[in-house]
């Protein structure tokens, strides 16, 4: 059922992908944008979840402007730029190889079009962590553990950690191989797409 904050919610989260990065919508075709929306769509109820419990407020994605929307139960728009597989990576990769065509046989500036504009995940921060720390003392010698802890925040440097019980091993062993699933996925869908 749509309440008022829902819609709110939606209409606010439906963003047009960074002034920084953009790209007319058309100089791409329709089928690698709804490739790019398809990962949009798909990568934020995984990046929500890091932080809030399902559902979705919002997770739309319109191939035909490039505009998205994302938000979390907890009313928090994750920043997909962080991510990669999002279209703010799709957005600004596309970016990247329209400046280097624009260069030309200028290699400077072919070469400033990439690493002066990284796309994705440069340093992810990590919101869902067990983390197990060892520290010395003054002498050099003896540790302490602290044991697992979940980093709550959205990478805006607010996040801090809280003691999860029970966390371990197994449930990072099965996000790693739920993390390679969808990249495996999503390479194998852009190899069936000739991207």
């Amino acid at each position: 059922m749509f309440t008022l904050r829902t819609v709110l919610l939606a209409l606010v989260g439906a963003v047009a992908v960074s002034a920084d990065y953009y790209i007319d919508p058309n100089s791409v075709d329709l089928l690698t944008r709804r490739f790019w929306c398809n990962n949009q769509l798909s990568n934020c109820p995984i990046i929500c979840a890091q932080t809030a419990p399902p559902p979705i407020l919002s997770n739309t994605c319109d191939p035909e402007t490039l505009t998205y929307g994302c938000v979390c139960s907890d009313g928090l728009q994750p920043n997909m730029s962080e991510y990669s597989l999002t279209l703010p990576f799709h957005t600004c990769q596309q970016w990247g190889t329209q400046c280097v065509k624009a260069c030309g046989s200028d290699n400077a500036c072919s070469s400033s079009c990439r690493q002066d504009h990284p796309c994705g995940a440069q340093n992810p921060t990590k919101v869902t962590a067990t983390l197990s720390t060892t520290s010395a003392t003054a002498t050099g010698a003896g540790s302490s553990s602290t044991g697992p802890a979940v980093f709550n925040g959205l990478g805006d440097g607010s996040s801090s950690p809280a003691k999860v019980p029970g966390s371990g091993a197994s449930a990072l062993e099965f996000g790693k191989a739920y993390g390679l699933a969808v990249v495996g996925a999503s390479l194998f869908a852009g190899l069936a797409l000739g991207l």
